[in-house]
C-alpha cells in the first residue's frame, strides 16, 4: 500500500472539473469486524454508488476493524470497484489493535486532513470512542482550517457525533461529551454548513443550534434495533435503522441537501428519508 492514500485521492478530487450540484457520498460502520455478510452489503452499496458517479466517497470509519494491516488491505480490495476517489476517516474499531493508529497512518495518511472543491471546504478530524471524542489537537486543527478558510460552504467529516443532549439514547456512548461544548461553539462560530458522522448504527438527521448533523452508520456491519420497527417513535425523515449510504448535494447557491439510498434498491433514493438545509 502507498503511504498517504487519502492525499492521492484528494489530489484526484481537487483536479476534477467542478460541477454543481457538487455531489458526494458518505457511509460508515461497514467493517467493524471481519464479516462476509457485511462485506456483501457494503459491496452492493459500492455498486449503487458507482451508478450515481458522485465526485467522491468518504467512509466515515469502522471499516477495517480491528485495525490490522490485513484488514486495511481487505477494505482497499473492496473499494477497487469504485472509479471515483474514495477517502477514509478513522473510527474506533479501526484503532482496536495495538498498532491501529500507526497502521491507519501507513495505509491512509494523517487522521486529520482537509481539501476543497469549488466553493466547498471539507475538514476531516479524528473523533472516536477511544479518545472520548475530539482531542485538543483535533479541535485545534479544525479551528485553524475553518478560521483561515474563505469558501462559501464548510463541511466537517468525522466518525463519532457529539451527544447533542443524549440525542442517540438509549446509547449514550454513541455521542461524545468530552470537548463537546468547545466543538459545538467552533462549528457555530465558523458557520459549518454540515457535520457528517457515522458510529451510530442507523441513519439520523438532526439540527442542533442551527448546525445540521447527518449520521450514516448503516454501512453493512450491524443495525440498531432501537431506531426501527413499530415501536420506534421518530418517523421519516429524522431517523431509521437500515443498510444505506447518503448522497449529499451542495448547490452552487450553497444550499445543501441529502438523499438516502438503501442497500439493494439500486440508484433510487428512498424519498421518505431526505433533508435540506
Amino acid at each position: 500500500m502507498t503511504n498517504g492514500r487519502n492525499a492521492a485521492m484528494v489530489a484526484r478530487t481537487e483536479a476534477a472539473t467542478v460541477k454543481y450540484p457538487l455531489r458526494f457520498t458518505i457511509a460508515g460502520d461497514s467493517g467493524a469486524f471481519p464479516n462476509p455478510v457485511g462485506d456483501a452489503i457494503f459491496s452492493e452499496m459500492l455498486r449503487q454508488m458507482e451508478q450515481l458517479r458522485p465526485a467522491f466517497f468518504v467512509n466515515l470509519g469502522d471499516f477495517a476493524g480491528p485495525g490490522t494491516l490485513a484488514r486495511h488491505e481487505h477494505y482497499l480490495r473492496l473499494v477497487e470497484r469504485l472509479s471515483v476517489p474514495n477517502l477514509c476517516v478513522m473510527g474506533n474499531h479501526d484503532a482496536d489493535s495495538a498498532a491501529g493508529w500507526d497502521t491507519f497512518r501507513q495505509a491512509h495518511g494523517p487522521q486529520n486532513f482537509q481539501f476543497a472543491i469549488g466553493h466547498t471546504r471539507f475538514v476531516a478530524i479524528n473523533c472516536q470512542l477511544h479518545t472520548g471524542g475530539p482531542r485538543d489537537e483535533d479541535l485545534a486543527f479544525l479551528e485553524k482550517c475553518l478560521r483561515e478558510d474563505d469558501h462559501r460552504c464548510r463541511i466537517v467529516l468525522m466518525h463519532m457525533p457529539p451527544s447533542l443532549g443524549n440525542h442517540y439514547a438509549p446509547h449514550s456512548e454513541w455521542g461524545f461529551t468530552k470537548n463537546e461544548r468547545e466543538f459545538l461553539a467552533l462549528v457555530k462560530t465558523h458557520r459549518a454548513n454540515l457535520v457528517c458522522c457515522s458510529h451510530v448504527l442507523a441513519y439520523d438527521f438532526h439540527v442542533h443550534d442551527g448546525i445540521p448533523f447527518v449520521v450514516s452508520g448503516g454501512g453493512g456491519w450491524g443495525l440498531c434495533s432501537h431506531f426501527c420497527g413499530p415501536c420506534h417513535a421518530q418517523k421519516p425523515p429524522a431517523r431509521g435503522s437500515f443498510y444505506h449510504f447518503v448522497e449529499v448535494s451542495v448547490a452552487e447557491s450553497g444550499e445543501t441537501s441529502g438523499r438516502v439510498f438503501r442497500a439493494f434498491e439500486g440508484a433510487k433514493a428512498d424519498a421518505a428519508y431526505s433533508f435540506k438545509v
